[in-house]
């Protein structure tokens, strides 16, 4: 078969899947306030997450020479967090803001990671959770994956 060939075959294969793809794969109906409102939400937590790596005691948390610790992750993520509901409380929406989403997505994947594989107290714990809990009602405007996932 010719590269030309074997181009059309991947092709169409990957018409076929778009096409066989459920309607639950779509980006949630954008909600300028609602987004608006989660961002800012999702600040707060990331604060409190901070905080209360902070005062767990042992330190930097998963601090290692291939990764950085939970103490820098949650400044990072507090610092996202914050660049993210800026952008939106200036109005600007899902075109202007998506990337400042996935670079904060990707953020949070590493930091859940690292809290899984460390000893936290009941209260970092929680603060995580509120964390995660935000950004999971946030995802539908941003991924259409987490919308499939929610219908699952």
């Amino acid at each position: 078969m010719s590269a030309r060939s074997m181009i059309g075959v991947f092709g169409l294969g990957m018409t076929v899947v778009a096409l066989s793809s459920p309607a639950s794969a779509e980006l949630a109906t954008w909600d300028q306030a609602r987004v608006t409102e989660l961002a800012q939400q999702l600040v707060q937590a990331s604060d409190a997450w901070e905080q209360a790596v902070r005062k767990q005691s042992g330190g930097d948390i998963g601090s290692g020479e291939a990764e950085l610790g939970l103490g820098t992750k949650a400044r990072v993520l507090k610092e996202q967090s914050q660049a993210l509901a800026g952008h939106l409380a200036k109005g600007q929406g899902y075109d202007k803001t998506h990337n400042y989403y996935r670079s904060l997505k990707e953020l949070i994947d590493d930091t859940e990671e690292i809290a899984q594989r460390s000893e936290l107290e009941e209260p970092t714990m929680d603060a995580w959770a509120k964390v995660a809990d935000l950004q999971r009602q946030i995802a539908p405007y941003y991924d259409p994956k987490a919308n499939q996932e929610a219908a699952e």
